[in-house]
């Protein structure tokens, strides 16, 4: 009886001693793994199942609204999503979004922080009502044949009116931004802070919030314009000169006094 047991743990030996199970068994763990890992895939381990954005960042998008957006990512592989097609859907679904920064946490959660634009121009022609941001890209329309509801609504609150005779967006951009935005500039370090401006082909008035009237043609040699307001807006404040409006569109600025 115990030679039978020493012959079977023999021939056990030599089999284990074989190159084929000598090989199998160094990859036996590589094998575990794998199956392992072909089993997580199977089972949606690493599907997309949620996601968390950083609500400090929201000011004009809902969380609601860009699950929404994002609703055809969910159940897709982790691995197969990328920041790009996040911040393209997110972006073509809505106007505020300026960027999207997106952080992969395993297993299943996408953590998504939302850059929005900052709006800061209401804009009036052609029939449509326009809302821009403060670098001059298009948020959104507001509204079509509607220039009461256009001037006077909770969006325009805190922002800078601006009404035209002609179109005022371009390939979705504010046409005369840089321009208008030097001129606030400049207007604002003499203490003129502009709240609405009015372009008739390309002569623009910026009034300001005690109702003076600034004149600049924004199409014309603007940058002459702004060094008269610098060589006139010192001696303004200076002297305490109480005005009405201010043509800098010639050589010598006119004047209109209170």
């Amino acid at each position: 009886m115990q030679r039978q047991i020493d012959k079977r743990e023999v021939a056990i030996n030599k089999v284990k001693r074989t190159p084929i199970v000598i090989f199998l068994r160094r990859i036996l763990p590589f094998i575990i793994i794998i199956l392992i890992i072909v089993v997580s895939f199977l089972i949606g381990f690493w599907d997309v199942k949620r996601f968390e954005y950083d609500e400090s960042k929201l000011d004009n998008v809902s969380t609601a609204k860009l699950d929404v957006y994002l609703a055809d990512f969910v159940g897709r592989n982790i691995f197969t999503v990328t920041p790009d097609e996040i911040k393209s859907v997110l972006i073509k679904n809505n106007g505020f979004i300026k960027n999207v920064y997106v952080k992969k946490v395993l297993p299943s959660k996408l953590n998504i922080t939302v850059e929005e634009h900052v709006p800061l121009y209401i804009g009036y022609s052609t029939d449509r009502c326009l809302l821009f941001s403060d670098t001059g890209i298009l948020i959104s329309e507001i509204c079509t044949d509607c220039k009461q509801e256009c001037t006077i609504n909770e969006d325009s609150l805190g922002k800078v009116f601006i009404e035209s005779t002609s179109v005022i967006e371009s390939e979705k951009r504010l046409i005369f931004f840089d321009e208008i935005s030097k001129v606030q500039k400049v207007l604002g370090e003499f203490g003129y802070f502009i709240n609405h401006v009015n372009i008739d082909n390309g002569i623009a008035e910026f009034i300001d919030d005690s109702g003076k009237i600034f004149v600049f043609d924004l199409s014309n040699d603007l940058e002459t314009q702004l060094a008269r307001m610098y060589a006139v807006g010192g001696k303004i404040n200076e002297d305490l000169i109480q005005f009405s409006r201010l043509d800098l569109r010639f050589k010598r600025p006119v004047m209109d006094l209170k």
